[in-house]
């Protein structure tokens, strides 16, 4: 097995919400990297960050990571995030720094 195949993602529920049918639904955030030894005894765990939600229920799920172009976008917003930036679209005019509230 290549190191890929050992590497998992670490990921937590940082919230839930209702989905149009009125199902729970969990969202999760990738909080760091987990990797299983070459013998499988030992799994070691690389933390980013900790989730401070109230959502979060202490718990830490070790998941293999999925490719991006695999994953469905069905949402309008992860849609249009998605989409490249091209320099055409950019607006050649200066940004105003006084409106930024701090």
């Amino acid at each position: 097995m290549s190191d890929q195949d050992e590497r998992r993602e670490a990921r937590a529920i940082v919230r839930t919400y209702k989905d149009n049918e009125g199902n729970d639904k969990n969202v999760y955030q990738t909080i760091g990297t987990a990797w299983v030894s070459p013998h499988a005894s030992t799994v070691t765990v690389q933390l980013e960050t900790i989730p401070i939600s109230k959502g979060w229920n202490g718990k830490i799920y070790i998941n293999k990571p999925y490719e991006k172009d695999d994953k469905e976008l069905t949402h309008d917003f992860n849609k249009q995030a998605s989409k490249d930036v091209v320099l055409e679209d950019i607006d050649e005019k200066p940004i105003d720094l006084s409106t930024i509230p701090f």
